[in-house]
C-alpha cells in the first residue's frame, strides 16, 4: 500500500515537473517568435496608410516606404491618368523596399489624393517637395506626363540627383539635342516597342545622352511598364545596382 501510494506521488511530481518545463519551452519559443517577428518589421518599417505633407500651404499625399537602412532613395512620379496608388498595386513600391532602396510615390498637384499648387510652377512644386522630405542624391522615375516636372529638375542640376529613369517622357522637346548631348547623369531611357507616339523622340533626344542605358519593352504601350510589370522591376533593379 505504502509502495503504490509513493508511486503515485512520484508520478504526479513527474507530471507537475513536465507540466512546469513545456510551460518555460512555450515561454522561450513565444519569445524567441516574437523577437524574430520584431526584427523583420524593424528591417522593413513602413506604413501602408498614405503620409501627407504641406507643400506651399497645399496637401500633397505620397507613399514612404522607408527601410531602416539604405543608400538610395527612388522618387516614383505618375503619369496622367495615374496616381501614387499605381505604384503600389503594379508592386513597385515593395520591389524596392525588398532590395533595400527607400521609395517614394506622391501624387501630383491635383491628382489623387493631393491639392492643387497654382502658385507653384511644376518644377518648382518637386523641387520643394524634394527638399521637404530630405531627397538629395535621389533617383527620380517620370513617367509620360510627370516628365514636365522631372526634365526641368534634371537640367537645373537643383537638387542634385543620383540618375533619371524617364519613361516615355512629355516636354522631351522642351531642351536642345545638344543639352541631352552634355547631360552627365546616370539614365535609363524606357519605352514601349508600340509607343508610336514617343519612341522616335525617346530614341532621338535620350538616346543622345552619353553613357545612357536604353530599355525598349517589346510589345509594349505608352505606359509599358504596365504591360510588362516583370521587366520592367527587372530593369529598374539592374539600373539602380550600378549606384
Amino acid at each position: 500500500m505504502i509502495m503504490e501510494l509513493n508511486i503515485q506521488v512520484n508520478r504526479t511530481c513527474l507530471y507537475i515537473l513536465l507540466f512546469f518545463f513545456a510551460g518555460l519551452m512555450i515561454i522561450y519559443l513565444g519569445g524567441s517568435f516574437s523577437e524574430k517577428c520584431a526584427i523583420q518589421d524593424t528591417d522593413m518599417a513602413y506604413s501602408e496608410s498614405p503620409l501627407h505633407i504641406d507643400v506651399n500651404g497645399n496637401k500633397v499625399a505620397y507613399y514612404d516606404y522607408l527601410p531602416t537602412s539604405y543608400s538610395l532613395s527612388v522618387l516614383l512620379l505618375h503619369g496622367m491618368r495615374f496616381s501614387k496608388e499605381n505604384w503600389k498595386t503594379l508592386g513597385t513600391l515593395d520591389t524596392l523596399l525588398e532590395s533595400g532602396y527607400r521609395a517614394i510615390a506622391v501624387d501630383l498637384p491635383g491628382y489623387g489624393d493631393s491639392e492643387q499648387s497654382p502658385d507653384l510652377s511644376n518644377e518648382e512644386f518637386l523641387r520643394q517637395f524634394m527638399t521637404k522630405l530630405d531627397l538629395e542624391s535621389t533617383v527620380i522615375v517620370s513617367p509620360s506626363m510627370s516628365g514636365g516636372f522631372a526634365i526641368p529638375v534634371v537640367f537645373s542640376g537643383r537638387p542634385v540627383l543620383s540618375g533619371w529613369v524617364p519613361i516615355s517622357p512629355v516636354s522631351i522637346s522642351s531642351h536642345k539635342l545638344e543639352e541631352y548631348q552634355s547631360l552627365q547623369l546616370p539614365v535609363l531611357a524606357v519605352y514601349g516597342e508600340n509607343d508610336n507616339q514617343f519612341r522616335s523622340q525617346v530614341e532621338k533626344y535620350l538616346g543622345s545622352i552619353p553613357g545612357v542605358k536604353m530599355k525598349m519593352i517589346e510589345g509594349g504601350s505608352h505606359p509599358c511598364y504596365l504591360d510588362s510589370p516583370d521587366v520592367w522591376h527587372q530593369s529598374l533593379l539592374h539600373f539602380l545596382s550600378g549606384h
